[in-house]
């Protein structure tokens, strides 16, 4: 990701989510040490995006996928991209927070090896609780298992 691509990606973020970042995060994680910020593209076009970061700790903070692009693959490639920041980072784990009432994502997450580990009640601006799903990073594996 580059601040090129912010303006599609904040089209994105503004549609996908009730509670859309601010640019000036997108700016922040483009340049954050120890980060990770990457857009699916097709020929120029952002598809879908992720930022994550950390060490020992990987936090997938926002994965997002425009809705005509959906089970085609391109939140799966985001995915293992995440993965494979990972484990270059040398994590053991990575986590991230869902919205208790996105099942679809709780699926899709689910389906690549992560698992509810608690929920943080109250986590967002409107009182939904959020399920925080994590999974191991093994050091051996190539990428996340496909569906």
């Amino acid at each position: 990701m580059t601040e090129d691509d912010l303006d599609r990606v904040m089209e994105l973020e503004r549609a996908i989510f009730a509670s859309p970042w601010r640019r000036s995060f997108f700016l922040s994680d483009i340049n954050r040490p120890q980060g990770l910020s990457v857009v699916a593209e097709d020929e120029g076009v952002v598809l879908g995006y992720a930022v994550a970061w950390g060490t020992q700790e990987a936090h997938l903070a926002n994965l997002a996928v425009c809705e005509d692009e959906r089970g085609k693959g391109v939140g799966g490639s985001l995915l293992e991209e995440v993965v494979a920041f990972a484990r270059r980072s040398k994590a053991e784990s990575i986590y991230l927070e869902v919205r208790a009432s996105n099942t679809i994502a709780r699926k899709f997450y689910s389906e690549r090896g992560f698992v509810p580990t608690y929920m943080r009640k109250g986590y967002y601006e409107n009182g939904e609780d959020a399920v925080i799903m994590e999974r191991e990073v093994s050091p051996d594996a190539q990428g996340v298992r496909p569906v």
